[in-house]
């Protein structure tokens, strides 16, 4: 009975280990499946990630940065900032300084959209943009009925186009502006000096006698953003690269107003190209400069890598708008084109062509970078580089705008003009009107957003190394049992021959089972009953 039960037990025991070694295969192979999906993985993981990058990053009509870019999500505020002109009345007195004092800000809520939108065969878009503003009368320092005293931008603008035509046209202009009581400087509430906009005999004459005028007049009133607000013509039409063929041209302008170049500038400065101002390409580096196309100035610009900074959490790279904007051919002979037609100290860029002939300059607010030419007949000018550069920060690897601040400034050409009689003796005057900030920052939820899709190269390579040691730890685990009891055998049947020793019969392992091994003649041992231990027959 007893050899029975050393029969069965042995029989389970050597059940289990072959349930044990099949599951131990199995367990093998998985660790091997993990390992070998951790090695894929780490090797193709950054190509994986580069392909959905770009595939959501071009512009296709189910991409994520589509959406983005056909309703701008990012906040953008503009805020106004005018000179006050105090002392207008002593224009004409000798050593002569105008006071200004600046005024503002007038904060405005910035919301753009893109309409007429066409997809082209050859991988561009065709668009126009609306974009609208909201006084934020909370926020900002004065209301829009302030009053604000500076020049007459009418009749300077009248005196300019006509600047250089006959006696016919001249006599008559000063006439008119003298019948009409024009002056040299106005006082405008803000509000009708940016959208509301204010008539003007003159300009009232000008759109009627449009012969006599001699160039479009583009309004029947005058304000620096008059007729912008919700129009979808204004800006023009622009055509872009969707980055479909070639992803580092996503964002790239082709066309502006149906050609590759504008009309008011000469050579490469008449060239449009660069980014529309929202999509930048991905990979950007700090060597390469970025370039941004203004339909404001009529112009592509250029930014150069400033430093490394951080945005909301996020690394990017810092690009200012330098001296090269507004340099005449100083700093860099290819830059005589930014003269317009009037070269003048370095400073400032001539958009007197860009701006139906007015003579408007623009320059950094307060004249920073600017000669100290521009800055000797005013007083109240002081230059920030900490509050008036004009600077761009991109995440590198997606390109992705983090911090966007555009500062410029708006002056016109006050000059004498012997024809005008308004204008025989004031002082040459490159007097600013205006400056503005449009202001975009990354919210921090699309940061989060951002933070994450650059977590994911190394989410990967962790992943991937992951799988590689839980496969390693899988398949030592599965040999594991094995070496346990491969030990525990040996052990066992070390045991089992010390016994034999003693015993006349002995247990084998066999292929089948574990049976007793039994001599010809069977043997038994006496025991103090009579039985016998081993065996069938008592002796």
């Amino acid at each position: 009975m007893l050899l029975k039960e050393l029969h069965a037990l042995s029989c389970d025991h050597d059940a289990q280990f072959l349930a044990t070694m099949e599951r131990g295969s199995i367990l093998t192979c998985i660790g091997v499946l993990l390992i070998l999906i951790g090695i894929t993985l780490s090797v193709t993981w950054n190509g994986i990630l580069e392909y959905l990058l770009n595939k959501e990053l071009r512009l296709a009509p189910t991409s994520k940065s589509f959406t983005l870019w056909q309703e701008t999500p990012v906040p953008i505020t503009l805020e106004f900032y005018f000179f006050n002109w105090t002392n207008p009345e002593n224009l004409l007195e000798e050593n002569y300084k105008a006071n200004l004092v600046e005024v503002g800000p007038y904060i405005f809520q910035e919301f753009h959209e893109k309409v007429n939108i066409t997809w082209n065969e050859n991988h561009t878009i065709s668009y126009k943009q609306i974009k609208r503003w909201y006084f934020d009368e909370e926020k900002s320092n004065g209301t829009l009925k302030d009053n604000i005293t500076t020049l007459n931008v009418v009749a300077l603008s009248a005196t300019s186009v006509s600047r250089y035509r006959s006696a016919f046209v001249l006599v008559p202009l000063s006439g008119a502006l003298r019948m009409t009581g024009q002056k040299i400087w106005i006082t405008k509430m803000t509000g009708e000096l940016l959208f509301e906009g204010y008539s003007d005999p003159i300009l009232t004459m000008a759109v009627k006698m449009p012969h006599l005028a001699q160039a479009k007049i583009p309004a029947d009133k005058f304000g620096w953003f008059y007729q912008r607000n919700g129009s979808a013509d204004y800006e023009g039409m622009y055509n872009m690269e969707t980055g479909a063929e070639d992803i580092s041209r996503v964002g790239q302008l082709q066309q502006w107003n149906y050609d590759n170049r504008t009309d008011f500038y000469e050579a490469e400065c008449g060239l449009v190209n660069g980014s529309a101002g929202e999509l930048f390409p991905p990979g950007q580096t700090r060597d390469k400069p970025v370039q941004m196309f203004s339909s404001d100035l009529c112009r592509s610009i250029s930014f150069e890598y400033s430093e490394d900074t951080e945005v909301e959490g996020i690394p990017g790279y810092r690009f200012v708008l330098g001296k090269r904007l507004v340099d005449n051919g100083t700093l860099d002979g290819d830059n005589w084109c930014n003269c317009g037609g009037q070269c003048v100290p370095q400073g400032v860029l001539n958009v007197s062509s860009c701006r139906h002939g007015a003579p408007a300059f623009v320059s950094y607010p307060h004249f920073l970078d600017a000669d100290p030419y521009y800055t000797r007949l005013l007083n109240g000018v002081m230059p920030d580089a900490s509050k008036h550069r004009f600077y761009l920060t991109l995440e590198p690897t997606t390109g992705i705008p983090l911090d966007v601040a555009a500062r410029l400034q708006i002056n016109l050409l006050l000059q004498p003009s012997s024809h005008i009689a308004m204008y025989n003796d004031v002082p040459t005057i490159f007097f600013p009107m205006m400056w503005f900030e449009e202001r975009a920052t990354i919210t921090p939820e699309l940061a989060a957003s951002i933070k994450l899709l650059l977590m994911l190269p190394v989410v990967g390579l962790y992943c991937a190394l992951g799988l590689i040691l839980v496969g390693v730890v899988i398949i030592v685990f599965s040999f594991l049992p094995k070496i346990m009891r491969r030990n525990r055998w040996s052990l066992s049947h070390r045991t089992r021959r010390k016994q034999t020793d003693r015993k006349p019969h002995s247990v084998v392992f066999t292929k089948d089972c574990i049976r007793p091994l039994m001599s010809p003649v069977e043997q038994v041992s006496p025991s103090p009953e009579g039985t016998a231990i081993l065996g069938s027959k008592a002796k």
